[in-house]
């Protein structure tokens, strides 16, 4: 385009306006500032978990909140403690659980039990009891239960069969630990 062939005035507002959109575009250009973000993101475990003992019978599993294969044994007439058959572990390191557990299986030949118990106790803190389940009660609970934040708790199973019992009788159980996730 050739400046000097235009008019004049038909000039002078082609470079009012060109001044003007190069005056806009640099003011607009020193009002923008930046902000950034910069982290990480990970998957963690938080609640409670089951974890094996000191003496969880052979077989036994544990996948995600399940315990299966669990696989109770005694003596005819001789009772026995798994003392260290289970654990139930905070890992929330900031936060307590509040947990109930309730019985809510329990079939089989009862007759050849004096009594057949699960004991919790506070392994972090010398052993300390905190509840007791007949699991040959169905539907037996005990509540009002509360594991520290980062703790650990044990799980005994206390045997004690009659003194002839039937051999080859079983009891089947499931017990259910049901606890307050954060939210």
């Amino acid at each position: 385009m050739n400046l000097r062939k235009m008019p004049l005035k038909k000039s002078a507002k082609f470079l009012i306006l060109l001044l003007t959109s190069m005056l806009i575009a640099t003011v607009s250009a020193s009002v923008y500032s930046y902000m950034y973000i910069q982290g990480t993101a990970e998957a963690t475990t938080t609640g409670l978990r089951w974890v094996n003992g000191t003496d969880t019978p052979t077989g036994t599993t544990i996948s995600g909140g399940t315990v299966s294969s669990l696989a109770l044994k005694t003596n005819e007439g001789n009772a026995r403690n798994y003392t260290d058959c289970l654990r139930i572990q905070n890992l929330d390191a900031g936060e307590a659980h509040n947990f109930f557990l309730n019985v809510t299986s329990s079939t089989g030949n009862m007759s050849n039990w004096q009594s057949f118990k699960l004991v919790l106790f506070n392994a972090t803190s010398g052993g300390t009891k905190q509840a007791e389940l007949d699991i040959l009660t169905q539907g037996a609970s005990v509540g009002g239960l509360t594991i520290p934040a980062s703790a650990t708790w044990g799980v005994l199973f206390e045997l004690v069969p009659i003194a002839n019992p039937m051999t080859g009788q079983q009891i089947v159980f499931e017990v259910k630990l049901t606890y307050e996730s954060a939210a």
